[in-house]
């Protein structure tokens, strides 16, 4: 790891950046930077715990420190301007800044922010007042691009100006350029956290990163890119060191609680989303995934609380939303799931979970076209969330269209390429268009990915058997069976091994472990019993 800052240090940075952003109108950054600091570990915290303190003293740079002193702006005109931004007008903003934007910085940056607010602002309008536009644009990206572009080749922007041009580059699809200017910002900001999310939707896993500030935001944006490619273990080992210094940080505990998630252990998981709700009970991100858990867990009671706990705290943001969907959805009432899913659309047509979820609710109501439909809004929001492609290939899958299935189980495979369960759909497409080989090869793969479901051994052992691998099947079928003993799981599987397990040992004149076998085949109803007294039988002869 590397070195952290005194704790001291930290804090006077963290309070400079939330007030600096905070007078330029960067409310996300602001907050984002301000709870950071209200969960910064205090010198009483460490006196309860040694090994923390040891900790931090072993990890700390005494060396750096923070030299900048926040001066607000006082200037009449730039004071007026800031409350008309406040009250969303933004074209009277801009055309109160006019006369200063090339004597004042803040007020050239405010000039120019405004300006993108009020194109944003339209853009919001047009799409609302035309539901089926998906091709909406910001009427005034053009004519700022051509000024902003001009001050950046004379040079003439400062630090906040060329975040506005870099989101500008971004808009108008000028990846590399937009991702070379946020890197000049983080050089001359390094705690501007919103331009480490941008840089973290630009950036890939092969980019090279020695351009970007050897600042201890770093270890942030390192771990939510960790996140962000689902490398979940990276991501919450290095959130779990962060803590010694951010004890009471809800943004850590969130994310730790978010990689518990994506990797299904999700009794994990709704630890640290109950520790994250005892600090920060109004908080609505993220309330959408806890609820996720809750449903998967059957908990009705705690969903019901928290549907209730969201509406009231705030019913008109996409999260609570989706939490009352889930709750309707977990009770069976799928279209008033629908149509709490189709409320949080309204309020962002870009929510990813809601075109999922959505697409889920179709699905159980048999609405398929509704649910393509659904599922493809989603992919076209982010091309790599392999939620939405899985859902389509369960689709094709339950139309009998393995071929189609097929490709959007690979196109999720390619998202989450260590996750058992899309290999688990591509090998059971596999088997059904009766592909012994490939179906095998994914269910290797399923097995090599830790299946939590015990889904892939078995498949496995039934594979290898019907091919003729019998020393593979017998090796599957048991591990398959201790897979079952451990879990206490009783279920058709459990009996197809304990018979597959008795017969190969009677032929292999195995007699004892043979009639272990069989005598557990006494257990089931049915035609295991019959097997069974057969088997032994043959043992007493």
């Amino acid at each position: 790891m590397e070195l952290m800052p005194k704790l001291h240090e930290i804090q006077k940075e963290l309070q400079y950046y939330t007030r600096f952003f905070q007078e330029n109108k960067l409310y996300h950054s602001s907050k984002w930077t301000g709870e950071l600091l209200l969960g910064l570990t205090q010198e009483e915290d460490l006196q309860q715990s040694q090994f923390a303190m040891q900790f931090i003293q072993k990890n700390t740079d005494y060396k750096y420190q923070f030299i900048r002193e926040f001066v607000p702006e006082y200037n009449d005109i730039i004071l007026v301007a800031r409350n008309l931004f406040d009250l969303r007008e933004f074209k009277k903003c801009a055309s109160l800044l006019q006369n200063l934007i090339h004597k004042n910085e803040s007020a050239m940056f405010l000039y120019y922010y405004s300006q993108y607010m009020y194109g944003e602002l339209r853009k919001e309008e047009e799409m609302f007042e035309n539901e089926n536009s998906k091709t909406a644009i910001n009427p005034e990206l053009k004519l700022l691009e051509r000024e902003l572009s001009k001050l950046y080749n004379q040079k003439q922007l400062n630090q906040l100006n060329l975040y506005l041009y870099g989101l500008i580059l971004k808009d108008t699809m000028r990846i590399r350029e937009a991702r070379e200017v946020f890197i000049q910002v983080l050089n001359q900001l390094p705690c501007f956290w919103s331009v480490w999310l941008e840089l973290c939707k630009l950036l890939t896993e092969e980019d090279t990163l020695d351009e970007l500030p050897n600042h201890w935001m770093k270890l942030f944006w390192s771990s939510n890119f960790n996140l962000e490619k689902f490398k979940n273990a990276n991501c919450v080992e290095q959130f779990q060191t962060l803590l010694y210094y951010f004890r009471n940080s809800n943004f850590i505990l969130n994310q730790i609680a978010n990689a518990y998630y994506n990797n299904q252990e999700f009794e994990l998981s709704l630890e640290w989303f109950e520790r994250l709700l005892s600090i920060d009970p109004y908080r609505f991100e993220s309330l959408d995934t806890y609820s996720n858990i809750l449903y998967i867990k059957e908990n009705q009671g705690e969903l019901a609380n928290l549907a209730l706990q969201s509406f009231t705290n705030n019913k008109y943001v996409p999260e609570t939303c989706c939490v009352v969907g889930n709750y309707y959805s977990l009770m069976n009432e799928h279209a008033k799931a629908i149509n709490y899913f189709q409320r949080a659309l309204k309020l962002d047509k870009d929510c990813l979970a809601a075109w999922t979820l959505m697409g889920h609710e179709y699905l159980e109501m048999k609405n398929v076209a509704s649910a393509i439909q659904s599922y493809r809004n989603a992919v076209e929001i982010d091309p790599k969330d392999f939620r939405a492609w899985y859902g389509l290939g369960q689709t094709y899958a339950l139309q009998g269209m393995n071929q189609y299935a097929l490709y959007y189980f690979s196109r999720a495979v390619i998202s989450r390429p260590k996750d058992a369960r899309m290999w688990n759909a591509m090998a059971e497409c596999y088997d059904k268009m009766d592909k012994k080989n490939e179906s095998m090869k994914c269910y290797e793969r399923a097995n090599q990915c830790k299946d939590k479901e015990g889904i892939a051994i078995h498949q496995l052992a039934k594979l290898y058997d019907a091919v003729g691998k019998t020393d593979k099947a017998l090796s599957a079928f048991e591990e398959s069976l201790k897979r079952k003993d451990e879990e206490q799981i009783v279920d058709k599987e459990l009996s197809e091994s304990l018979l597959y397990l008795a017969k190969t040992f009677l032929r292999r004149g195995e007699k004892e472990r043979a009639m272990q076998m069989a005598k557990r085949l006494y257990d089931f109803n049915g035609p295991e019993r019959d097997e069974a007294n057969l088997i032994m039988s043959q043992l007493n002869k």
